[in-house]
């Protein structure tokens, strides 16, 4: 690595650990801002070399000088082929990286050179790394790597000038507010009485990380720094019995989710359409009608149905359903063995998840048999009429495999035309698991030693390599953990006093040799 790459990394090294110092984490709490850009380089570097081929002896003494690591060829073909990188998820990393740097430079006037920062050093660790192989350079990964690095700064650019957006909104809406009420009549006002947006009014845009809002409480007359608001808000575990979680908290909680940054965008914008439909409405302006019923299509353990049971609050939050509850069901709960039956059992069904979501799993059963005697064709019919006749406090979200559902969205054009918003969920990369792992430790107050984790990580890096069928995601994370669990208590059985430490502390013996089906 040349000396100019060096410092810059060394540089944004330090804007590391000073986001860290400021609780501007990435991803799951207690993984370094450091951690995360060493593996999400390790993914960059990886890319630009598979790109012409498999990693030469060069590429690999670079990466592992420049990252720290002792990674050898094979180590590294097996994270390439299970770790599935492509420009896009690239891309999604990368912007990921970049937020805590952003919500830094934004408590800075002018804006702080972080993100600025962090770019130029992708741009040149790029075009370094390019060099160590000079036979090997590739044109196409050249416009791969432009093409990012412009993504990178329009991303930035948007996100500001939208923060900037924000700002002004608010001081209009004080300066607003100060104004007299308007009394008919009076002639106080030759516009009429003042339109006040709604207070929970937060940036349009996808781009934006959940939590921002305008209207928090004011410091000496100067606007709070929402992205301080939100981990002020996040270390606050509300009480069984207080209110039901603000939209803020609701999207929070939707950020928090390890990975699924695609499925992050995706449902911003459409959140995003829904509050400025929400603002026309409450002003009297005419607007289309709009389906708010989708298609989840992904592998099991993916978080379909963690996702979908925060959207149902969402959406209760922002007005679109009057309860917000999640009601799950699958072909069982719908579908009647009798002639007559099956319309008055998904009616039921339907009933009991008016004012919420009726969330149907693996939904293609529904229509797998089309053969005398199968009831699933009359209740796909019943389901459909009642998605026309309670648009307005229905939402139906059907899930399951991305190929099958494609064949359920294709058996009849009225299933078709209703789930026009499709989602995919990717499955999770190695890291990520890990990162789920590491979060079920915490919430179960274990701690794992560092040994233990790379165990764990080598595991999930080479089961996700197998492209296994009965590979579940997040399930086999809990599974994987509990097997772990049952291997400590097996160690600790031998131990007649075992200290606190030693009962809350997963070790390579508990983490080794564990199968999965």
């Amino acid at each position: 690595m040349q000396d100019g790459v060096a410092k810059q990394l060394s540089q944004v090294y330090d804007n590391c650990a000073k986001c860290d110092e400021k609780g501007y984490h990435v991803g799951v709490q207690g993984k370094t801002m450091q951690d995360y850009l060493r593996f999400t380089l390790l993914k960059f570097y990886v890319y630009l070399s598979s790109s012409n081929g498999n990693i030469s002896m060069a590429e690999i003494a670079y990466l592992n000088d420049a990252l720290g690591y002792s990674m050898s060829a094979d180590q590294i073909d097996r994270f390439n082929v299970s770790s599935k990188i492509t420009k896009y998820s690239l891309k999604d990393s990368m912007i990921t990286m970049m937020m805590p740097f952003l919500k830094m430079d934004l408590e800075t006037s002018p804006f702080g050179p972080m993100s600025l920062t962090f770019i130029e050093f992708i741009n040149q660790a790029g075009l370094d790394f390019m060099t160590v192989d000079t036979g090997r350079t590739d044109p196409f990964i050249m416009r791969d790597l432009g093409a990012l690095v412009l993504a990178l700064r329009n991303f930035r650019m948007e996100y500001i000038t939208n923060w900037e957006n924000m700002i002004r909104e608010q001081k209009r809406r004080e300066e607003m507010a100060k104004r007299p009420p308007y009394v008919q009549g009076s002639g106080n006002s030759p516009w009429g009485a003042p339109q006040v947006p709604p207070t929970n009014l937060t940036p349009i845009g996808s781009n934006y990380p959940n939590g921002t809002n305008p209207n928090a409480p004011q410091n000496n007359g100067a606007p709070i720094n929402p992205f301080q608001q939100q981990n002020q808000q996040q270390n606050q575990q509300p009480a069984k019995d207080e209110k039901p979680l603000t939209l803020e908290e609701q999207l929070a909680k939707l950020e928090e989710l390890t990975g699924l940054q695609a499925v992050k965008q995706d449902l911003n914008s459409l959140i995003n359409l829904i509050r400025v439909r929400k603002m026309r409405e409450d002003r009297g302006m005419p607007q289309s009608a709009m389906s708010l019923h989708m298609a989840f299509l992904g592998n099991p353990g993916t978080g379909k149905t963690t996702v979908a049971r925060i959207l149902a609050g969402i959406y209760q939050s922002l007005g679109v359903l009057s309860k917000g509850q999640l009601v799950e069901v699958d072909r069982s709960g719908l579908v009647s063995g009798y002639v007559g039956q099956t319309a008055i059992k998904t009616k039921e069904v339907i009933d009991s998840a008016m004012g919420g979501v009726l969330f149907i799993d693996e939904a293609y059963a529904l229509t797998a048999n089309t053969g005398k005697g199968d009831f699933g064709q009359e209740a796909v019919n019943t389901l459909l009429k009642a998605m026309e006749d309670n648009r307005d406090d229905l939402i139906v979200i059907v899930a399951g495999y991305s190929d099958l559902m494609m064949e359920f969205l294709d058996s009849n054009p009225g299933l078709r035309s209703r789930f026009n918003k499709i989602i995919t969920f990717e499955d999770y990369m190695p890291d990520e698991l890990l990162d789920i792992f590491k979060s079920i430790c915490t919430k179960s107050g274990m701690q794992i030693t560092k040994e233990a984790e790379d165990a764990v990580l080598q595991f999930f890096i080479e089961r996700c390599g197998l492209n296994l069928k009965t590979f579940a995601n997040a399930r086999d994370i809990r599974n994987y953990y509990e097997r772990a669990i049952t291997n400590q208590a097996n160690r600790l059985a031998a131990i007649e006093s075992p200290t606190n430490g030693q009962l809350t502390t997963l070790t390579i013996d508990d983490v080794t040799g564990i199968e999965l089906n």
